[in-house]
């Protein structure tokens, strides 16, 4: 099993600077990472840059919705997308639904992470700033948390569509 703690320290090293740039993350950090830890893609460059709801959300394409959001979708807008039944939680997850991580004791209204579901039962999720990697489902940082909930997944198109709809909701949430 991963020592998800350990994660949470390689993540926030040298001030998380050695996971979200590139060049320090495959010079300092990439050889630290769990071999059961699948690196797709090394972090793209800062301008390209998008964290794991931007890639959940199937995003992480569109250059001009990163650039007009700095490269973050925050939890606000997917527990708008929640509440308006836009994204539907299931009980019955498929290959393609999303894994909606929480850290219920520390941070009880706030989604930490979001990764899209494999056939094989793995995710493929963006940590933060840093790799996209294909994982177990716990095996990721602890601070996600140690609670999960399934949503439908949907198109990208679709995706695109809700976020033009709701970017209103885009805020950083407060601590």
């Amino acid at each position: 099993m991963i020592d998800r703690g350990k994660l949470d320290e390689i993540i926030l090293k040298n001030e998380t600077n050695d996971w979200w740039r590139p060049e320090q993350f495959v010079k300092n950090t990439k050889y630290l990472l769990p071999k059961e830890l699948e690196i797709l893609a090394d972090p793209p460059a800062e301008t390209a840059n998008y964290n794991c709801f931007i890639y959940a959300l199937g995003l992480h394409d569109d250059q001009s919705l990163i650039t007009e959001t700095g490269g973050f979708i925050y939890d606000t807008l997917i527990k708008q997308l929640i509440k308006e039944w836009a994204l539907e939680k299931t009980t019955h997850p498929e290959a393609g639904d999303l894994v909606v991580y929480q850290d219920k004791a520390n941070y009880p209204e706030h989604l930490t992470h979001i990764g899209v579901l494999q056939s094989d039962g793995s995710v493929i999720s963006k940590w933060a700033w840093g790799p996209l990697i294909k994982h177990a489902l716990f095996d990721v940082p602890a601070s996600y948390g140690n609670d999960v909930f399934y949503l439908e997944g949907i198109s990208r198109a679709y995706a695109h569509e809700l976020y033009e709809k709701y970017k209103k909701f885009n805020l950083k949430p407060s601590a």
